[in-house]
């Protein structure tokens, strides 16, 4: 993993950056949580609750979490220790109503879209250049609507989207990488450069 400045912290602290992998359905951050806990003490369930930009980690029992002064003590000590570990990766931790809630601002993900093929296969590829990775997007028009095919770089279909912003943010989701801001360049048919 790579550290790169977090924009909450200014200066100070960092987000570790993973690397890219293929066939991701979720956000960059539980992937990022994902690797501390894992093997967390308390083995905590976490998920992002709905909400993307968080990540919520709760503990395993039945009954009210202030049940007893035992349960209260376990609870304490495995929020300390989880906090620990997502502070390391660069989230910044509240408490929660049985846990610990987690969130952390994402730098911006460069992608540059370019024409691909003959004009009349509507398709454009997708490159994510800090990463190495991209995709094609590929315009599907209908009777009543359109759509763009999002594809793997090898013409996979992963899945369908209304347009190129939510086609970037479908591949960058697919390869794992941080999906919160997209600084897109988008290069019109007949500039692009010829390789």
């Amino acid at each position: 993993m790579t550290e790169i400045p977090n924009p909450a912290d200014g200066a100070s602290g960092g987000v570790r950056i993973l690397p890219p992998a293929s066939g991701n359905r979720h956000h960059y951050r539980y992937r990022l949580a994902k690797t501390v806990l894992a093997d967390a003490p308390g083995d905590p369930m976490y998920g992002t609750g709905g909400d993307p930009k968080s990540i919520v980690a709760i503990h395993h029992h039945a009954g009210r979490c202030n049940q007893s002064a035992k349960r209260i003590r376990e609870h304490a000590d495995l929020n300390a220790q989880w906090t620990t570990l997502l502070q390391s990766v660069g989230f910044t931790v509240r408490a929660g109503r049985c846990g610990i809630v987690a969130t952390c601002a994402l730098p911006a993900t460069r992608a540059a879209v370019e024409p691909h093929g003959p004009a009349e296969e509507f398709t454009r590829t997708v490159t994510f250049p800090d990463y190495g990775v991209g995709g094609l997007l590929r315009f599907e028009p209908t009777y009543a609507s359109a759509d763009y095919s999002v594809l793997t770089e090898d013409g996979t279909f992963l899945w369908s989207v209304k347009s190129l912003d939510q086609g970037v943010a479908a591949l960058a989701v697919h390869w794992g990488l941080p999906d919160d801001t997209f600084d897109t360049t988008y290069t019109p048919r007949g500039q692009q450069v010829t390789r």
